[in-house]
């Protein structure tokens, strides 16, 4: 499945969304106003074909009332919940906003992220089918790429990158990959089948980032949020489990449940010195050891 293809499905999903409730010749309206059209309107056939690879994809049940043969998004309180679609769209519809503003595109900036205009479309469309898939893939830690047989589980993306997490052949454990590593990657008809019992959330409900291992387990950490970060952090979380210990006019204590992977630990020292770590001692010990190697490049 192409890119172009799938950014058509969205286009057409945030549409119907925007609207509320939309004909097909007000859908089509807008369609020929945009940069995916080239021109040509959307028919009839090709409207009701996106409409089912929209439902089998992302779960976007589109209804049409009888009467006014306009069509809605049915279920609209559960879809507002889905934190995957709502970013796609919102996505999408900034970049609608973009390509129609050509006039004031150098006063837009954003960040790229490469990955996704390499293999996103065709993981995605494995994942939909449970189809294995060969790629060939180079880790920055080995000089020449490897050949795997994947099972593809779910994508994430974190830091402009896109990362696909899934089983291979030869090890029963769900291992994670940069797509931007991917340097070729062939599909196949072969299926494999994904575990019913398996969660992608709850993979990764307790780390930060795109690490889960197994010797870093789960704990409390409390952190404490010096001058203006305190309302950073209330504002965008560090984890989904913060909540907060104790505030003052000075600094605010944060309490999470998580994974102190190298993800944890990057992302504490972005914050500079306006984060501490303040339990467990183990992690702060750790943390403390990181800085002093810092250090140690600037003396």
């Amino acid at each position: 499945m192409a890119l172009n293809i799938l950014n058509k499905y969205i286009w057409l999903a945030d549409t119907i969304y925007n609207a509320g409730s939309i004909s097909l010749k007000e859908i089509n309206s807008k369609w020929l106003k945009s940069n995916l059209s080239i021109g040509k309107p959307l028919t009839r056939r090709t409207f009701h074909n996106h409409k089912i690879a929209i439902e089998e994809i992302f779960d976007i049940n589109i209804g049409c009332n009888p009467i006014s043969n306009e069509y809605y998004i049915e279920d609209i309180e559960e879809f507002g919940k889905n934190e995957l679609i709502k970013w796609l769209l919102n996505s999408f519809s900034i970049s609608n906003i973009i390509q129609e503003s050509k006039e004031i595109k150098y006063r837009i900036i954003l960040d790229e992220v490469p990955s996704a205009q390499s293999f996103l479309a065709d993981i995605i469309k494995a994942i939909r089918e449970n189809n294995i898939v060969i790629m060939t893939y180079h880790p920055f830690w080995s000089s020449t790429p490897l050949e795997i047989e994947f099972y593809p589980y779910f994508v994430k993306l974190f830091n402009r990158r896109w990362y696909v997490y899934g089983r291979t052949e030869t090890e029963d454990k769900v291992k994670v990959y940069a797509l931007d590593r991917i340097k070729k990657l062939t599909g196949t008809n072969r299926k494999f089948v994904f575990p019913i019992d398996f969660a992608a959330v709850e993979f990764l409900n307790a780390s930060i980032g795109i690490m889960k291992t197994d010797s870093e387990k789960p704990c409390k950490i409390n952190i404490k949020a010096y001058a203006e970060t305190t309302q950073y952090l209330l504002a965008l979380p560090l984890h989904h489990s913060q909540q907060v210990v104790e505030s003052t006019q000075d600094y605010t204590i944060f309490s999470y449940w998580l994974s102190p992977t190298d993800d944890f630990y990057q992302e504490i020292l972005r914050k500079r010195e306006y984060l501490e770590v303040v339990s467990p001692q183990g992690v702060r010990e750790k943390l403390a050891s990181i800085i002093h190697k810092l250090s140690e490049y600037y003396l």
